[in-house]
């Protein structure tokens, strides 16, 4: 098992980034998203040294393991804010995007986070996310996951939730951690099935409320996600990550499913 934090080491290469997608984070027949746009995420930081505020990430192609090229377009560095554009290549194709603000870590008088809903279950009484061969994806083994909220999938639910508490096995650090804190769930609404489905995510929102440069990915973080807008095969799936009891980040992705 690779992790994380050796996973995104990246290498420079003139005005790119060079690194190398280990095995083990398969999921189908691409690799784990989380793992991704944590990518697009550490060539930011590499990018800026202003702390990562929002996130757009675009899924473009299927990821399988081995050589990537990053390649960073500084859109705009202003006196607060810097907005970076960010392509991942695999092969001879540009496989995801993502476009950034990052600004600098500090207060305002007019800040303010939601309440974070309680969660369903305790830590202790949450099931962990068993890891079966065949099953359920490769990359579950990076991580330890707590099921606490919603039902599992394909159980014919009425409910499109999905979240508990999770943790990286293994080194992991900063906001590119807490993504895949966030995409390490299952597809909220295939709760609402009763038979095994595809589903993939197309588009990914995130704004960080908090500075989460030095977040430890090893220690839990607590997700709850829910797709209350769904067209057709498209669901927009909405989540909130919470860590010690204060929200640290919110989520927005497009989820498209093909039942």
């Amino acid at each position: 098992m690779t992790d994380l934090d050796h996973a995104l080491a990246l290498k420079p290469d003139g005005d790119d980034w060079l690194a190398e997608v280990p095995q083990g984070w398969d999921q189908g027949r691409t690799t784990f998203g989380g793992l991704v746009a944590a990518y697009l995420v550490r060539a930011a930081q590499n990018a800026d040294s202003r702390s990562i505020r929002n996130a757009d990430v675009y899924f473009l192609e299927p990821v399988p393991p081995g050589p990537i090229r990053l390649s960073v377009d500084a859109v705009r560095a202003g006196k607060h804010l810097t907005q970076l554009e960010i392509g991942l290549t695999s092969g001879d194709k540009r496989a995801a995007m993502g476009r950034f603000l990052l600004g600098s870590a500090q207060s305002g008088s007019f800040d303010a986070t939601p309440v974070p809903p309680a969660p369903e279950k305790a830590l202790d009484d949450c099931i962990r996310m068993p890891v079966l061969e065949g099953i359920t994806p490769k990359f579950l083994e990076n991580f330890d996951l707590r099921v606490g909220e919603g039902d599992v999938p394909m159980s014919g639910s009425d409910r499109a939730v999905a979240g508990g508490f999770v943790r990286n096995l293994g080194p992991a650090q900063g906001p590119a951690a807490l993504m895949t804190h966030m995409d390490a769930w299952p597809p909220p609404q295939l709760a609402l099935l009763n038979r095994p489905a595809a589903a993939s995510s197309v588009r990914w929102h995130v704004a960080f409320h908090a500075d989460v440069d030095e977040a430890d990915g090893q220690s839990w973080s607590w997700f709850r996600c829910e797709a209350q807008w769904r067209s057709g095969p498209l669901s927009t799936v909405t989540g909130m990550l919470v860590r010690d009891g204060r929200p640290v980040a919110f989520s927005e992705q497009t989820i498209a499913m093909y039942a």
